[in-house]
């Protein structure tokens, strides 16, 4: 996996005023925590951006690049800000790892296959899409594949039927259910035959046979009576 840098600063003072400034001057305001302390500082938007519009990019790992002690530190995106109407970055949370410690991560899950189910008719109930796991954080994946082919009506996938990728360990002892295939709804069973029965019937007319007269109109009640 392609190693990520990010240049990093350190702010003398925190708060509303200094971040503004920050921001002005085209920086990030942040705070970099973890390892028993927190400092804030200010970092380029654009990689923090790329990474949080990436496939499980906030599970990488960044190398920080700058002055003074936080060269060479490493660390992942923990939690971001926003604007809710220009919807550009306000602010972003690192967090300093220990690359000799594992770490508590949420995984994506991807299920792939058509479930056996589904074909006879079932509905795959996705329960799960995500799993907390721990691992170092050089082996965290990007997502974790579910294969569901095998998934009949009324069958299931808990968190312990998965084989998780080397070096991946719950984080919980709990057993989740994370997919399921269920019978169709009766509004599922009944949709053909209302469909069939709300069809439009259509009459066809009956010729007459050789001989025999057809119907006369009726009459107008509304004409001229003859005199």
């Amino acid at each position: 996996m392609e190693k990520l840098s990010l240049e990093i600063s350190g702010r003398e003072t925190s708060g509303k005023g200094p971040a503004r400034r920050a921001r002005r001057e085209g920086k990030l305001p942040g705070v970099l925590y973890g390892m028993g302390k927190s400092q804030s500082v200010t970092v380029d938007s654009k990689p923090i951006l790329k990474l949080l519009l990436e496939e499980g990019g906030r599970n990488r790992v960044i190398t920080l690049t700058g002055q003074g002690g936080l060269n060479g530190k490493q660390a992942m995106i923990k939690d971001y800000q926003i604007d809710p109407l220009k919807r550009n970055l306000l602010h972003v949370d690192l967090l300093e790892i220990d690359p000799t410690r594992k770490i508590e991560v949420t995984v994506a899950l991807n299920f792939v296959g058509r479930a056996v189910g589904v074909a006879d008719g079932g509905v795959m109930n996705i329960i799960e899409r995500e799993i907390a796991v721990k691992c170092f954080a050089t082996s965290i994946p990007k997502h974790i594949d579910i294969d569901v082919s095998a998934l009949k009506i009324g069958g299931s996938i808990h968190l312990d039927e998965l084989t998780l990728p080397e070096g991946l360990e719950k984080a919980s002892q709990i057993n989740p259910t994370l997919v399921t295939v269920v019978p169709p709804t009766k509004e599922e069973e009944a949709a053909p035959a209302l469909a069939e029965a709300a069809a439009p019937e259509v009459i066809t007319a009956k010729a007459p046979a050789e001989g025999e007269a057809a119907a006369a109109p009726a009459a107008d009640k509304g004409g001229d009576k003859k005199k």
